[in-house]
């Protein structure tokens, strides 16, 4: 039997640990950036006309605060307050303007609408929704608005909102912070204290609310930028949306941790990518995996850039090219999800290790793989990742109003990933997938995200998704749904370059080509919704079993 490990990565660095442990907030890391350099620009968004729109240290305090007094006016004690926007200016200080008032954040996708959307407004108990102008309309056709009882619209003109929405009372961001003063309402919260509700990305089933501590909410972008060792000279760059972890933590959060400039992009496009890297003198990015393939695929050369790092999970197919081409440096040993980041990717990788390589955990943090039964299990076993942090609200409480799911991914002292890995013999964790990822045909476990990595390698091939379907005789028949960068790919073609490249038992019996995969808003693909469609069904191509070779 195996044992619990304790992290041999690195340890809290000078980021991490700047403040004393009461004071571990991004609250606190404002005021002080705000102090220091007032007018240095935070982060840049795209402008409705073209323009950058910058948002300097000092406004963004000033804006946190004034968003903090309207809300303690207008309500009273503390709320929860949506926040259903992209990348704009009003993004940081609505969030951090609701945790300065002594309340609670709640990021939503941007993108939702029906009843997912209203299940999340009514599940975080959100009373104030600051939303984006063009996304009333969502608002006003849900049948149920819960809690909610103010919506201020940011990004219009106020001349042109209407004065209710579902029978709530609309304002204007600009002029609801109008005259506000510029003072804290109360004092910055302990870190002890919740700052955010995240919601995960809702790949396996319905998104949960994850409850963060003001500790977590600061040590996860703290450890970012510790690891990068990033200074006030970065510019750090994602297209990814604000609702996602990613751009909050990794590029928003890290760069008020080291002092330096975040360029937030409105959305990403292969064919100005690099134009845009070059000219916002970008030095760390970072991307999905499919969306570096597509880079790789369609784009020929880069710009002179100062893109020194991309950080980019999985390791796309072709990284090398990749690297050698867009004369960059991809980062792609990390590890980390909405509930906990135990695994920050460093600066510079580990030679001479397989592509699935996670590395050592940090210093702070225990691990282990477990078996379906919680039983630790031994090197080059598989099984699911556990981690348990040593530092206090160092990781999500649990899940908001969800006690069942709470209770599954935090027992035995534990939480729980949903994450299949194994942990080799100098203690190095290796990434093979999702539990539901297992597919196991003929006697045989195959991991999706090995068959997706090979299947991704053909030259028209841009994203894959392999999952399992119930077989004739039980276990599992592998399903491969891909998404082309070419019109005229011929799937019989394609299926024998698949039969070349892998063992029989991992060829997929189940071919399909999409236009795009369902995606979650990390960009995950859901692959839940494609099993739920089935495999009888036109556009579906069946072959035969590969009996031997």
């Amino acid at each position: 039997m195996g044992e619990l490990l304790q992290g041999k990565g690195a340890g809290l660095g000078r980021y991490a640990t700047r403040f004393p442990l009461p004071e571990r907030t991004m609250l606190h890391v404002l005021r002080a950036r705000a102090q220091e350099h007032p007018d240095r620009t935070w982060l840049v968004f795209d402008g409705e006309d073209g323009a950058p729109v910058e948002l300097t240290f000092g406004a963004a305090q000033d804006r946190v605060h004034q968003v903090a007094q309207a809300l303690h006016t207008d309500l009273g004690d503390p709320v929860h307050v949506g926040i259903f926007l992209r990348n704009q200016v009003e993004f940081f200080p609505a969030l951090y303007g609701a945790m300065a008032s002594g309340g609670v954040a709640v990021p939503l996708n941007a993108d939702a609408r029906g009843v997912l959307l209203e299940r999340v407004i009514g599940q975080a108990e959100i009373s104030v929704l600051v939303a984006r102008a063009d996304l009333l309309d969502r608002l006003g056709e849900l049948d149920d608005l819960g809690a909610v009882e103010l919506i201020v619209a940011a990004g219009a003109d106020p001349g042109a909102l209407p004065a209710q929405v579902g029978g709530r009372r609309v304002v204007a961001f600009d002029a609801w912070i109008e005259g506000r003063s510029t003072e804290p309402v109360r004092e910055l919260p302990d870190s002890s204290e919740v700052a955010m509700i995240q919601f995960t990305s809702g790949t396996t089933g319905n998104s949960k609310g994850v409850v963060y501590p003001h500790h977590f909410f600061y040590l996860y972008s703290a450890l970012v930028s510790d690891a990068q060792e990033h200074t006030e000279d970065d510019v750090l760059s994602t297209p990814l949306p604000l609702f996602h972890v990613a751009a909050i933590h990794i590029v928003s959060n890290s760069a008020l941790h080291a002092g330096c400039r975040g360029v937030l992009k409105t959305k990403f496009s292969a064919r100005t990518y690099w134009d845009e890297i070059a000219r916002d003198g970008a030095t760390f990015a970072i991307l999905l995996g499919p969306l570096a393939a597509i880079l790789l695929k369609t784009v020929p050369e880069a710009p002179e850039h100062r893109l020194a790092k991309l950080f980019c999970l999985p390791f796309p197919p072709g990284g090398e090219e990749f690297e050698e081409r867009f004369r960059t440096k991809i980062l792609w040993q990390g590890y980390g999800m909405t509930e906990v980041y135990p695994h920050p990717m460093s600066h510079t990788m580990e030679e001479g290790v397989p592509y699935d390589t996670v590395g050592h955990a940090a210093a702070f943090m225990d691990y282990g793989v477990v078996d379906e039964h919680d039983r630790l299990l031994g090197p080059g076993e598989l099984g699911q990742l556990v981690y348990r942090p040593r530092l206090p609200d160092a990781m999500a409480r649990g899940y908001y109003k969800n006690p069942e799911a709470t209770v599954e991914a935090f027992r035995n002292f534990m939480f729980h990933t949903g994450d299949v890995g194994i942990i080799d013999e100098e203690g190095r964790v290796h990434y093979r997938g999702r539990v539901q990822d297992r597919i196991r045909r003929r006697g045989e476990n195959i991991s999706a995200a090995e068959l997706e990595f090979i299947a991704s390698g053909h030259e028209a091939i841009v994203e894959a998704a392999a999952y399992g379907v119930p077989g004739e005789f039980g276990e599992h028949e592998v399903k491969l749904d891909v998404v082309s960068c070419v019109a005229d790919l011929d799937p019989a073609a394609y299926h024998a370059w698949l039969t070349e490249q892998l063992p029989r038992y991992m060829v997929p019996r189940y071919l399909e080509l999409l236009p795009e995969l369902p995606k979650s808003p990390s960009e995950k693909v859901q692959k839940h919704k494609l099993a739920e469609a089935g495999v009888d069904r036109p556009g579906v191509l069946v072959f035969e079993p590969v009996r031997s070779r």
